[in-house]
C-alpha cells in the first residue's frame, strides 16, 4: 500500500509532484540544526536532529495540508478533506510543543518553546491573557495530526539533560537565566536551520550567493600581518609609534593562550584598533574558535572602522568584513553580505553593542538566527565601559554564559582603568579576566600626551571668544541645544567652522568629518563643535580641546582626540562647567561623581587611580541601578520549572528606550534625488533605493516630531515621513526645530 504524501512547501504554480514533503524538509533542517548545534558541543547533535524533526509536525494535520492545496487552487485533487476547513493559515507550530512535553515530561519544555515560537518568536510561558504564552499553547485544542506521521519521526529518544556547570547555592537566578539563554540558544540553531532549508528549495539561486567561498580566518591573520608590517613601515619614527608596535606586538604574544575573560587597556590613541583585532584573529586561529565579532558603541563611528579594516583587507575581496549596522552605506554592501547579515556567518563581524546585547536577549526570529553563530567566537568588546548602568547585571550575566558554557572569548577594551571585573563591591563583574598589556599604569605614563586644566565656570559667550582665537579646536559638549548654541557664536562659522550631532544625518556628518580631517592635515582653520558622539573612536586630532563637565571615562576618551599623534609636546584639554548643567540622567550623575574627585586628582585626572576611584563611585555601587528595567525578573530564579518569559526579556532590555520617529532629509543632491523618487506614489522603491535612504534619516523624540506634523513639515511618503520644509535642515546645524513657525526648541538630552 502506497503512503499518503504529506508536504512542508508548496511552488507557486508548479503540481505537487515539485513541491518539497514533509520527510525532505524534516531531513534538511534536522542536517543543518544539528551541524549548527555540535559544532557547540559534540553533545548537543541529538538535540538539533530533533528540533529538525518535529519543528513541522503540524503539518501532518489535513487541515494544513488543505490549505496548501487551497491556497494553490488544485483542491480537485484531494477527496478525503473537507474544504470548509481550509479557510485560513492552520497553526501547525504547537503540535510539535504539545508532544515535546508529552514524550518527555517538563524537560520537553525546553524544545516546546522552540517548537511553539520557530515562526512568531519565543512566546512568553504567560502572557496573562491566555492567547500567545507557551502554557496557553500547550493547553490549546489543535487539528489532529499524529495519526498521519510515520512512526519513525515520533519516536526519538530523548538527547539527554544539558550538560550545564555546576553553580554555587545561592545562584538560583544565574541558573534560570542560564537555563532561559541556552533555549534561546538552541532555538536560533532551529530557525537558522530552517529558514536556510526553505530558502534552498523555495530561492536556490539566493542559496548559490549565500555558499560562496568565504575566507578562513588564517587567510584574515595573514593578511593583517601584511599591513601591518606595510604600516610600521610607513609610520615615522615618534615615541607614540613606538609605542602602538610594541602594544601590538604584546597582543600577538599573549593571542596564544586558552580561551577566556581578557582586557586590553591602552589609552586612546595607543593603536587599540588594529592591536585588538591582531589578537584576535590569532586567538581564534590558536583556539580553533569560528569567527571574529567587534561591537562598538555606536552607529556613529562603525563606518570608520569598518573602512580601516576593508581597507587592512581588500586584497581578499569586499565580502571579507560582515559590517552590520542600521546605517550601513548601500555603496560598500555586496549581495553576498546583504545574505550574511542575516545569520552572521562571516569570519569578521563588525556591528553594534546595540545589535550584539539586544539579540542576545532578543525572541524574534529574525534576531535570534545568529546567536549559535556567536558561540564559539572571539568577541571584542570597543570602549567596553560604555555599556548601560541600567543593564548592566543581565548584560553580564549573558557574557558570563558565552565565556562558561558557549567556549567564547571575550576582549574587554578601554582606554581607562577595567570598569567590568569582579570585586568585593561589584559583585556581578566577570571573574578572572586576564590582562593583555600587564602593566597599564606604565603605559598611561609613557602615553601620556595631553595636560587637563580645570577651569571652572564658562558662559556661552566666553567660551565663543576663547575659541575663535585658536586656529584649530574642538569643543565636545553635552546636549545638542548647546552645541547649536556654540556654533552660533563663533566667528567666521562659513570658514573653517563645523558642528556636529545627530541632528545631522549619517551622509551629512561623514561629509563634515572628511572635511574636518582635511583641514587638520593641512594645518588649515578647524574650529569644531560637537556632542559627544565624537568621542568614542572618531580618529580626529586637535592641539587643543574644551570638555564640558562630564564623567572621567568621557573626559579620557575627549583626550584622545588631543595631541593623538604626539607630535606636540603636550596637548591642551580645558575640562569646565557650562552654563547650564548636564541633562538630567546619566550625563548628571557621571559629571557629578568626577566632580567629587577633582581636588583629590587635580595633577592627573586621568590617571588609572582617578578613574578607578571614579569607576567605585558612579559604576561599581550602583547597586540598584545594575537592573533597573527588571528584566531578571521577566526571568524568574527557579530554573526547575521552566517558565521564562521571552517577550518580557526583549520588551525590558533596550539599549534606547525612547521612542523615536525616522524622518528622511534632503541633504546633498543625492539625498534631494532619492526623496524626489518618492514623491511618485506608484513609483516602485528597491531594496537598495530604501538602503541608500538610510543615511538621509534623522530620529525624532513624539513630541518633537508631533510639532512637525502639527505645522505640515513632515508628510508621509511610501509609509515613510519625509521632511517638506527644506528651510528647517541648516547646512551647518542639520534639522533645527526652531526655524519652524509656532515649533518650540526641546531641551534634549541625545547626542
Amino acid at each position: 500500500m502506497t503512503r499518503k504524501i504529506y508536504y512542508a512547501h508548496s511552488l507557486p504554480g508548479q503540481p505537487p509532484e515539485k513541491w518539497e514533503t514533509m520527510q525532505q524538509h524534516e531531513s534538511a533542517v534536522a542536517k543543518r540544526c544539528a551541524m549548527f548545534l555540535k559544532r557547540i558541543h559534540p553533545s548537543l547533535d541529538p538535540w538539533g536532529n530533533l528540533l529538525g524533526r518535529w519543528h513541522d509536525l503540524g503539518k501532518y494535520s489535513s487541515e494544513f495540508q488543505t490549505y496548501l492545496f487551497t491556497a494553490n487552487q488544485i483542491l480537485d485533487q484531494l477527496n478525503d478533506v473537507h474544504t470548509a476547513e481550509a479557510t485560513g493559515k492552520v497553526d501547525h507550530s504547537t503540535a510539535a510543543a504539545q508532544f515535546a512535553e508529552e514524550t518527555f515530561g517538563n524537560i520537553g519544555r525546553l524544545l516546546s518553546y522552540c517548537f511553539a515560537g520557530h515562526h512568531a518568536g519565543l512566546p512568553d510561558w504567560d502572557d496573562g491573557i491566555g492567547q500567545s504564552g507557551l502554557l496557553h499553547r500547550l493547553q490549546k485544542k489543535i487539528p489532529p495530526w499524529k495519526t498521519n506521521a510515520a512512526a519513525d519521526v515520533l519516536s526519538f529518544i530523548f538527547p539527554g539533560r544539558p550538560n550545564f556547570q555546576t553553580l554555587e547555592k545561592n545562584e538560583h537566578d544565574i541558573a534560570a537565566f542560564r537555563v532561559a539563554f541556552w533555549i534561546r540558544m538552541i532555538f536560533s540553531a532551529l530557525v537558522d536551520a530552517d529558514f536556510l532549508a526553505t530558502e534552498a528549495f523555495m530561492s536556490p539561486d539566493r542559496l548559490k550567493d549565500r555558499t560562496r567561498r568565504i575566507e578562513p580566518i588564517s587567510e584574515l591573520a595573514n593578511c593583517l600581518e601584511q599591513s601591518i608590517e606595510r604600516i610600521q613601515m610607513q609610520s615615522q619614527d615618534t615615541d607614540v609609534n613606538r609605542i602602538r608596535k610594541s602594544v601590538s606586538e604584546v597582543c600577538l604574544t599573549r593571542s596564544q593562550l586558552p580561551p577566556g575573560a581578557f582586557s586590553l587597556c591602552v589609552p586612546t590613541g595607543g593603536g587599540k584598533t588594529l592591536a585588538s583585532l591582531r589578537f584576535a584573529l590569532n586567538h581564534a586561529i590558536k583556539n580553533n574558535l569560528d569567527r571574529v565579532i567587534v561591537a562598538v558603541p555606536f552607529t556613529s563611528i562603525i563606518e570608520q572602522n569598518a573602512s580601516v579594516y576593508r581597507e587592512l583587507f581588500s586584497e581578499l575581496g569586499p565580502d571579507v568584513v560582515l559590517e552590520h549596522h542600521s546605517n550601513l552605506d548601500p555603496a560598500t554592501e555586496t549581495t553576498t553580505n546583504r545574505l550574511q547579515a542575516e545569520n552572521w556567518d562571516s569570519p569578521l563581524v563588525v556591528t553594534t553593542n546595540v545589535q550584539l546585547f539586544e539579540s542576545l536577549f532578543a525572541c524574534r526570529t529574525s534576531q535570534c538566527r545568529k546567536l549559535h553563530r556567536i558561540a564559539r567566537s572571539v568577541i571584542v568588546l570597543d570602549e567596553a565601559q560604555t555599556l548601560p548602568i541600567e543593564l548592566l547585571k543581565p548584560t553580564l550575566m549573558a557574557l558570563r554564559e558565552l565565556l562558561e558554557t558557549f567556549d567564547c572569548s571575550i576582549v574587554l577594551c578601554s582606554a581607562t582603568q577595567p570598569a567590568l571585573d569582579y570585586r568585593d563591591d561589584f559583585r556581578i563583574g566577570l571573574k578572572n579576566i586576564t590582562p593583555i598589556i600587564d602593566d597599564a599604569s606604565s603605559l598611561h605614563h609613557s602615553l601620556r600626551r595631553v595636560q587637563v586644566e580645570v577651569a571652572g565656570p564658562i558662559d556661552n559667550e566666553e567660551l565663543a571668544r576663547r575659541l575663535n582665537v585658536l586656529p584649530q579646536v574642538l569643543c565636545i559638549v553635552n546636549s545638542r541645544p548647546h552645541a547649536a548654541a556654540v556654533f552660533e557664536r563663533l566667528d567666521n562659522r562659513d570658514q573653517g567652522c563645523f558642528h556636529l550631532s545627530t541632528r545631522m544625518c549619517a551622509a551629512h556628518r561623514k561629509e563634515i568629518l572628511t572635511t574636518i580631517r582635511l583641514r587638520l592635515k593641512n594645518k588649515q582653520n578647524c574650529r569644531v563643535i560637537s556632542t559627544q558622539l565624537i568621542e568614542a573612536g572618531v580618529d580626529v586630532d586637535f592641539p587643543c580641546v574644551y570638555r564640558a563637565s562630564c564623567g572621567l571615562d568621557s573626559l579620557a576618551q575627549a583626550a584622545g582626540r588631543c595631541n593623538r599623534e604626539g607630535l606636540k609636546k603636550i596637548g591642551h584639554v580645558i575640562y569646565f562647567d557650562a552654563e547650564s548643567p548636564p541633562p538630567p540622567g546619566f550625563l548628571r550623575q557621571s559629571a557629578g561623581s568626577a566632580k567629587e574627585l577633582l581636588d583629590e586628582f587635580a595633577a592627573d585626572l586621568l590617571a588609572p587611580s582617578a578613574i578607578e576611584k571614579y569607576f567605585q563611585l558612579h559604576y561599581w555601587k550602583k547597586k540598584s541601578s545594575w537592573d533597573n528595567f527588571q528584566v531578571l525578573d521577566a526571568i524568574g530564579n527557579q530554573p526547575s520549572k521552566i517558565q521564562f518569559n521571552f517577550r518580557q526579556v526583549a520588551e525590558r532590555y533596550q539599549f534606547i528606550r525612547d521612542a523615536t520617529e525616522t524622518i528622511l532629509v534632503g541633504w546633498n543632491d543625492i539625498g534631494k534625488k532619492l526623496l524626489r523618487d518618492l514623491e511618485d506614489p506608484h513609483h516602485f522603491i528597491d531594496r537598495n533605493t530604501w538602503r541608500k535612504l538610510q543615511r538621509y534619516t534623522v530620529q525624532l523624540r513624539h513630541q518633537e516630531f508631533a510639532q512637525l506634523l502639527s505645522v505640515a513639515a513632515v508628510e508621509n511618503r511610501h509609509e515613510r515621513w519625509v521632511l517638506v520644509h527644506a528651510h528647517l535642515y541648516d547646512k551647518n546645524l542639520g534639522l533645527c526645530l526652531s526655524k519652524a513657525d509656532g515649533v518650540l526648541p526641546i531641551e534634549d538630552t541625545i547626542i
